[in-house]
């Protein structure tokens, strides 16, 4: 198979940029083609032009934790030529704290430390948890470059937000973590009362980090400008049973989910009237939108795609990813207890030369 003659390699790399950024493999077998798409692909440019040209990362697979008190994270691809997860580190035991901007956060149990794993450049970077006392927590990972679009940031500095409960002197504490300083915020931001935080996916909503908390008491709030916390009260409808979880409602603004049986409950966090803002409630079936009907438990919700309106269920036939906005539904994986599934997205351009070497 070849291009048609007529078509040049201007026209050629206008075509080649539209192959779809989900499906690593596609960027290979267009350069089995022929030569000329070849070299274009193995153009040095080329990648900076497909990220400027498809702008938002794409879904490149699900890290799930399993079992709560057995840490052992899997990593489901997407497709078949999605990084493959087999971190090198010196950790028997971890669990995936977050994902975001490329990166990957673990707990590591033994020995105890944090660990920023790269999947796309394998580098990652282990370092201690903040040297207090602390019980409930929850971490976020970010890019650290100012102005950075997120498109490309694997080699740039990062950060590391952690928060956690402190029984003891009834607090909660927030610390950052800098790559390029390799320490910890000489002093935490504080709440001076203890919300039991959860070690659960937070989410970024603009210039803040937003913390789910147990027994529906509020959201832990960390302002990334003004490096401080706050708390925001939950919707009145709101019960610890629901075992809710933070996620990007429409607009991108703060929202909220919840299960009750089949019921899956949202709200919203908008300004409404005299500009006070406060929850928008509404309430979905889940029955009439996953494909199956021999459901015997209710689902449960273990996760949420970052700036999607699309949240993760675990069911005892399966995980499923539900985009809320046009009601499609994905089968992410088999039957089996998850407690919390986190989405890895980012740009990949498989190693041209290696991938055509493995087709021969």
């Amino acid at each position: 198979m070849s291009p048609p003659p007529e078509l040049n390699e201007d026209a050629a790399a206008e075509i080649l940029l539209r192959l779809p950024p989900d499906d690593p493999a596609c960027l290979v077998r267009a350069a089995l083609v022929c030569k000329p798409w070849r070299r274009i692909l193995s153009d040095p440019a080329f990648p900076r032009r497909y990220r400027a040209f498809h702008r938002a990362p794409p879904l490149l697979g699900f890290l799930l934790n399993r079992r709560e008190r057995d840490p052992d994270p899997e990593f489901v691809p997407t497709s078949a030529a999605s990084p493959v997860y087999s971190p090198e580190f010196d950790c028997d035991r971890l669990w995936t704290l977050d994902c975001r901007h490329g990166r990957v956060l673990f707990h590591s149990i033994e020995p105890t430390a944090l660990v920023v794993w790269d999947p796309i450049t394998g580098g990652h970077h282990h370092f201690p948890e903040p040297a207090y006392p602390f019980s409930g927590y929850a971490a976020a990972v970010l890019c650290a470059v100012d102005g950075c679009d997120h498109l490309d940031c694997h080699r740039g500095p990062f950060l590391v937000v952690f928060v956690s409960a402190d029984h003891c002197d009834n607090v909660t504490r927030a610390s950052l973590y800098s790559s390029e300083t390799g320490a910890w915020s000489d002093k935490p931001a504080c709440l001076d009362f203890m919300c039991d935080i959860k070690t659960t996916p937070c989410l970024l909503a603009g210039d803040a980090l937003y913390f789910m908390t147990g027994l529906a008491l509020c959201l832990v709030k960390f302002d990334l400008a003004q490096r401080d916390l706050s708390a925001i009260h939950m919707p009145e409808e709101y019960h610890y049973s629901l075992l809710g979880t933070v996620m990007t409602a429409e607009g991108g603004r703060l929202g909220l989910a919840g299960m009750e049986e089949y019921n899956l409950h949202l709200w919203s966090w908008q300004s409404g009237a005299d500009d006070i803002e406060d929850w928008v409630h509404r309430v979905i079936d889940i029955n009439s939108l996953l494909p199956v009907t021999a459901l015997t438990t209710s689902p449960r919700l273990v996760g949420f795609t970052e700036g999607s309106n699309t949240v993760l269920m675990n069911t005892d036939v399966g995980a499923f990813a539900i985009e809320l906005n046009s009601r499609n539904v994905r089968k992410i994986g088999e039957r089996g207890l998850c407690y919390s599934i986190l989405p890895y997205m980012s740009f990949y351009t498989p190693d041209l030369a290696e991938a055509i070497l493995s087709q021969l």
